[in-house]
């Protein structure tokens, strides 16, 4: 493992320390990689995810359960094949045909490519229960949920297009190697063009380096596929988050204004005001990881249902809490002000803990 960089690779499989949400927060439990790996590849170690490298046999089958693609492989990126797809002679997505395991792509990918491409994507499941990397149908079934995550969203907005799957072989199996290169020469012919550096610099930025760190690109292709259609969304504002974004809120009355869901956010979502007496939140910016959730002493940052698409796509955030400091006048330092008294909550514990220390004899 380098030290320095903290990326862990096979010879095609590059797992990046750097990018992993276990990583960001000692205490998140998310194990998704080592619960889909067929080969037993990964390991947590002390908290931390490990790559045996030695174990790993590139199969990608993994990459797609990772939140903040902390997982790529070198022969094949997903985010440039969901952006490249309208472009592609085939609209199928197949192990044997056109991808790697379809393990790669997750609920995000899924819905990008069926809002640029007018034809339904199809998705091959035909190899899946016969594959060996399908060990208790883990991978079989993570991509099925993925596949029906991503058609309920469309389904909520008004998306006719849908993503479709081939239950069945198809039967021209000889001319599977030859459209699997035709598919790859016209992604890297795309890739090479001018204009991809200015549709996905993000996504070739990630490919140079793997210690690329903030928003997940397959969530900001998301992001701009719904900006780009959201005329044709017969809905834009929903009562679920369908478990691909994520609603905050703080409490007025429990929150200290103490910074820390700010100060561990691994994507930025949740910021200081300009004057740092209270905080926003952009929901474009969140990957619902849930650390702010488990951080918060006090509980006052809450996961809430619904989302509004128009503001997620346009990045428009919202204020969550704001609070007046004020001096303390016991121990001189500012806090958040909710009335009565002006004394911190540090203080009002230590007078109500330790009040009879300080009781003079002739007053007991």
């Amino acid at each position: 493992m380098n030290d320095l960089s903290f990326v862990q690779k096979s010879e095609l499989f590059v797992y990046s320390g750097t990018n992993c949400v276990r990583n960001d927060y000692y205490f998140n439990a998310c194990q998704q990689c080592v619960d889909i790996c067929p080969v037993g590849a990964f390991d947590i170690v002390r908290n931390k995810l490990t790559l045996y490298s030695n174990e790993c046999i590139e199969c990608s089958a993994c990459i797609g359960s990772c939140p903040t693609e902390a997982l790529s492989i070198k022969n094949f990126d997903p985010n440039a094949y969901t952006m490249n797809f309208a472009s592609l002679a085939e609209d199928i997505l197949s192990c044997k045909k056109t991808t790697n395991c379809l393990g790669v792509f997750d609920a995000h990918h899924y819905i990008t490519m069926a809002l640029t491409k007018d034809k339904t994507p199809l998705c091959d499941m035909s190899h899946c229960q016969e594959c060996k990397l399908n060990l208790g149908k883990k991978v079989e079934n993570f991509i099925r949920a993925e596949i029906d995550k991503a058609n309920t969203f469309l389904q909520e907005c008004g998306i006719e297009n849908l993503i479709a799957t081939l239950e069945e072989k198809a039967e021209d199996a000889n001319s599977k190697r030859t459209l699997f290169k035709a598919a790859f020469s016209k992604v890297k012919e795309i890739s090479e063009e001018e204009e991809l550096e200015e549709k996905t610099p993000a996504t070739l930025l990630h490919q140079r380096d793997p210690n690329f760190h903030g928003l997940p690109l397959k969530f900001l292709n998301l992001k701009r596929a719904i900006k780009e259609n959201i005329s044709s969304f017969t809905k834009t504002s929903h009562e679920t988050n369908f478990g691909l974004f994520a609603k905050k809120t703080i409490s007025f009355s429990d929150c200290t204004n103490c910074g820390e869901c700010v100060q561990f956010c691994p994507s930025g979502a949740l910021v200081k005001t300009a004057d740092k007496q209270g905080i926003n939140f952009n929901s474009g910016d969140c990957i619902a990881c849930g650390i702010c959730d488990h951080i918060c002493k006090t509980d006052a940052i809450k996961t809430a249902e619904g989302i509004d698409l128009v503001n997620l796509a346009y990045d428009r955030g919202e204020e969550l809490v704001h609070y007046e400091m004020v001096m303390c006048h016991e121990c001189r330092c500012p806090y958040p002000y909710r009335g009565g008294d002006p004394i911190c909550d540090r203080c009002a514990d230590f007078q109500k803990d330790f009040s009879h220390v300080f009781t003079l004899a002739k007053d007991m």
